[in-house]
C-alpha cells in the first residue's frame, strides 16, 4: 500500500512528486504521517483547550480586506533581465559566504541555494524571508506584522504555553505581543512547512497548509499561548470573547512534494499585504527566483 511504502522507505522529493501525481490518495497518508506532533510537557493544558476551541469553517468568515484603494495592486511575477542575471550571479561562489542578516536571522549562499529547482527550503530561508516581510510592515497604512522564527513552535511544543521562561524569552526578543495586527508562525514538522497566524483584528488563529491539512494540536497550543499572554501581559485570566481557531481550506494548494516552504513564505507575504491568496502551483518556479532576489537585496518586490 502507499502508506506502507511511505513508512518503509525514506522520502525523496522526486519520489514524493511521482506519488502525488499518480496516487491522489497519498495526501491522506501524508497528513497522518505529519500530525504526529512532539509531546508537550503540559499536555493536560492543551487537551483542555481542544475540547472548548471554537473551530470555524472558513466559508463562514468574512475576510477582512484592506481599506486602501490599491490593495489588489502588486507587481507581476516576472523578473527583469538584469534581475535574473543578478540571481544567477548570487548562486555562484563559496557556499559559506554570508549575505548578512535581519535581526538575529543570518543567511548564506548555501541557504539561498535551497531555493533552486525543487529543493526543500531550510529553516534559515523561511525565517529570513518572513523576518523581511515583518521588517517592511507597519508603514504606508500596511499591517503591523511580527514573524516568529521556527524556534518558537519548537519551544512551544517542548515547554508548553505557560512555562516560566516565556516572559524572559519575549523580553529578550523585544516582542510587544499585543502591538501587532498579525503574527506569523512558520512550522516545520515531518519535512513539511505550514504557516500559522495570530490575527488580532479578527481574533482568529489561522492554519495555512498547502496540502490542505490541519493540526488541532498545533492550533490548541497556540490558542493556549495567546491565552497565557492575555493572563501575563493584560492580567485577563480567561480568553476574551470572539477568539477562534480556523484551519484554512480555501487556499492555494501545492501539486508536488517540494514547494511547501515557498507556499508558506508566500502565504505570509500575501497576508501581511492583505492581498488575496490567488497564486498557484504554476508560479512557484518564478517565486523561487523572486525570493532569491528579495533575500539578497533585503527588499521585497511589491
Amino acid at each position: 500500500s502507499i502508506v506502507g511504502y511511505l513508512k518503509a522507505k525514506p522520502i525523496k522529493f522526486q519520489t514524493l512528486d511521482d506519488l502525488l501525481k499518480n496516487f491522489p490518495s497519498v495526501r491522506a497518508a501524508l497528513f497522518k504521517k505529519r500530525t504526529n506532533t512532539p509531546a508537550v510537557t503540559s499536555t493536560e493544558t492543551i487537551t483542555s483547550h481542544l475540547s472548548s476551541l471554537q473551530i470555524t469553517s472558513q466559508s463562514t468568515i468574512s475576510r477582512i480586506q484592506s481599506t486602501k484603494s490599491a490593495w489588489r495592486t502588486r507587481r507581476t511575477f516576472a523578473l527583469t533581465d538584469d534581475e535574473l542575471s543578478l540571481v544567477q550571479t548570487i548562486l555562484v561562489g563559496d557556499e559559506n559566504e554570508s549575505f548578512g542578516s535581519i535581526g538575529d536571522q543570518p543567511i548564506t549562499r548555501k541557504d539561498i541555494r535551497t531555493l533552486r529547482g525543487l529543493t526543500w527550503l531550510n529553516d534559515e530561508v523561511v525565517n529570513f524571508y518572513l523576518a523581511l516581510v515583518a521588517r517592511e510592515s507597519g508603514t504606508s497604512g500596511n499591517l503591523h506584522v511580527y514573524a516568529f522564527s521556527t524556534f518558537f513552535y519548537s519551544k512551544l511544543s517542548k515547554d508548553g504555553p505557560t512555562h516560566t521562561s516565556w516572559d524572559r524569552w519575549m523580553r529578550r526578543g523585544n516582542v510587544a505581543f499585543f502591538d501587532y495586527d498579525l503574527i506569523l508562525i512558520p512550522i516545520h514538522q515531518g519535512n513539511h512547512w505550514t504557516l500559522t497566524t495570530i490575527d488580532f483584528r479578527s481574533r482568529c488563529i489561522g492554519y495555512y497548509d498547502s496540502l490542505g491539512g490541519t493540526d488541532d494540536m498545533c492550533l490548541g497550543r497556540i490558542y493556549a499561548f495567546v491565552e497565557h499572554m492575555y493572563a501575563t501581559k493584560r492580567q485577563i485570566t480567561s480568553m476574551p470573547d470572539g477568539w477562534r481557531v480556523q484551519p484554512m481550506n480555501m487556499i492555494p494548494e501545492q501539486a508536488n512534494g517540494s514547494d511547501c516552504g515557498v507556499f508558506a513564505c508566500q502565504f505570509g507575504k500575501y497576508l501581511a499585504r492583505e492581498w488575496p491568496l490567488d497564486f498557484t502551483q504554476a508560479q512557484m518556479a518564478q517565486f523561487r527566483l523572486q525570493m532569491i532576489y528579495e533575500i539578497y537585496t533585503k527588499q521585497l518586490i511589491v
